[in-house]
């Protein structure tokens, strides 16, 4: 692309983001109010009205605008968050869990049943709960599928052991059956947007995520956008290594439990031989051993999230996935040790979200690129 189409584009995009805000912001505004308001020419606004009708993401009402001289009253523009509605899929180890709202998010839908790797079963799955939710496919603006591995911008699962998927264009496959857009994403990703919209993330722009279940993993938000680096891989938090691995040649490997991961993860509190409710049970009634435990798991995670802060300076730090749901006692620690190491400030908190959080950022996700594309 040479640089005059990619100014065409940038500039193309900025003005798509304030027609849309100011539709947003009104009862119903007509094309001329627009153009007049954000000073572009009605040819364009009435272009970018049209493909934002075209991909139900605002209505256009029968209503006119009051007439003010000559000429034919203008139809107002909309923004009607039941115009259109989306879907969420959050693929897991041991279940599926789908959810459909409207643009702002309002459920109507929510289904789990255990997972699957076979497309063909997703793709019915999905055509399920279109038809459970009361709607059609042309009542889909869009569908986020979040996947426990790495995944491309062009949506291809490069890699989720998992579910056995290695270099699957999944995309391809599910936009076999669908006629709207879909977007294939990375399941601590789309966590971590999903607490964001609608969780404890609060709509920071700049926040870190770290989900702390069975394994640990992270996901990073700059400027409203999920940094996903050079192999699509950034936030990869149970390789964390320290000069006690160094010494110990206790290295990472590709595949396996990652070095930090097998100190700081709900495996790793369950290689004391305690589930990890049942140890944090323990531990707030003054087990000696489980303190123990749970004091070097706290010190651990702190550090990690104190070096994070350094590198990133999120406004928030939270913290999901299903250990997170015990943290409720440690939490002002945590937040209390990060704040005596290091200068630098964030507002550390635990997720509000659940699992509903993967799904809900699909969703998320699929709104802001339908909007931007």
């Amino acid at each position: 692309m040479n640089s005059d189409v990619g100014n065409q584009e940038f500039i193309k995009k900025i003005n798509r983001r304030l027609v849309l805000k100011k539709i947003k912001e009104s009862d119903g505004i007509s094309r001329a109010q627009i153009a007049k308001e954000l000073m572009l020419s009605k040819t364009t606004v009435s272009a970018i009205a049209d493909e934002f009708i075209a991909k139900k993401m605002i209505i256009e009402s029968g209503k006119n605008a009051v007439k003010k001289g000559s000429g034919r009253p203008a139809k107002l523009l909309i923004y009607n968050p039941r115009s259109a509605y989306g879907i969420g899929v959050d693929i897991g180890g041991t279940k599926i869990l789908v959810i459909i709202t409207d643009l702002s998010g309002e459920t109507v839908l929510v289904k789990k049943v255990p997972t699957t790797n076979s497309v063909e079963q997703i793709t019915t799955l999905v055509e399920e709960c279109i038809s459970e939710a009361g709607l059609k496919s042309s009542d889909i603006f869009g569908m986020g599928v979040g996947v426990p591995g790495t995944v491309s911008p062009e949506g291809v699962v490069i890699r989720a052991k998992s579910l056995r998927w290695f270099n699957l264009n999944l995309k391809e496959q599910l936009a076999k059956h669908f006629d709207f857009p879909i977007f294939i994403g990375n399941d601590v990703n789309y966590a971590a947007i999903g607490e964001q919209w609608k969780g404890s993330g609060d709509r920071a722009s700049n926040m870190y995520f770290i989900s702390i279940g069975t394994g640990i993993g992270s996901a990073i938000i700059s400027d409203d956008r999920i940094v996903r680096g050079y192999q699509y891989r950034a936030g990869e938090l149970g390789y964390f290594i320290d000069i006690e691995d160094v010494r110990q040649k206790n290295f990472n490997v590709l595949g396996e439990l990652g070095t930090f991961e097998k100190k700081v993860s709900g495996t790793a509190l369950g290689s004391h031989g305690f589930a990890t409710e049942e140890l944090f049970q323990k531990f707030s009634s003054g087990d000696p051993k489980a303190a123990d435990i749970i004091r070097e798991f706290v010190i651990r995670l702190s550090i990690v999230i104190a070096n994070a802060i350094c590198i990133l300076n999120p406004e928030k730090v939270v913290l999901g996935g299903g250990v997170s749901e015990s943290l409720q006692p440690m939490i002002y620690e945590i937040a209390e040790t990060v704040g005596q190491l290091i200068p630098m400030k964030a507002d550390i908190c635990l997720a509000t979200l659940g699992s509903r959080a993967g799904a809900l950022g699909a969703i998320a996700d699929a709104i802001v690129q339908v909007e931007e594309s």
